[in-house]
């Protein structure tokens, strides 16, 4: 099994085991990160300083948005950190599975080099 294998199986994987709340999460967390999230913040400034209205509002709706943004940015995070822990241990079949073959590959270039003298 290649390299490249290992990788399909674990995004197959990955992608299989998704609930609706961690796709939405990652959907989220990937706008949040995104210039048009920050234009669209900037835009919504400008126009709450432009109307004046209260900034009390504006402390309570910025406190909120942070607060659930962060949990949802964490809940990402962690998964990227299990997506991560699983990409590892394909990496690591991987490379144990070459070893093998290039062990196998030793092997054979002996035989041959000794057969020649």
């Amino acid at each position: 099994m290649t390299h490249y294998d290992y990788h399909r199986r674990l995004e197959k994987f990955r992608r299989a085991n998704l609930t609706k709340s961690e796709r939405m999460a990652d959907l989220i967390a990937a706008w949040t990160g995104s210039w048009s999230f920050l234009f669209l913040h900037l835009l919504g400034l400008i126009l709450w300083f432009f109307f004046k209205l209260n900034f009390n509002y504006l402390t309570l709706v910025v406190s909120f948005e942070a607060i659930v943004l962060m949990n949802i940015l964490l809940m990402a995070q962690n998964r990227q950190a299990l997506k991560d822990e699983l990409r590892d241990e394909a990496d690591y079949q991987a490379d144990k599975n070459s070893e093998l073959e290039i062990n196998e590959i030793k092997k054979i270039v002996l035989e041959i080099q000794k057969r020649r003298k």
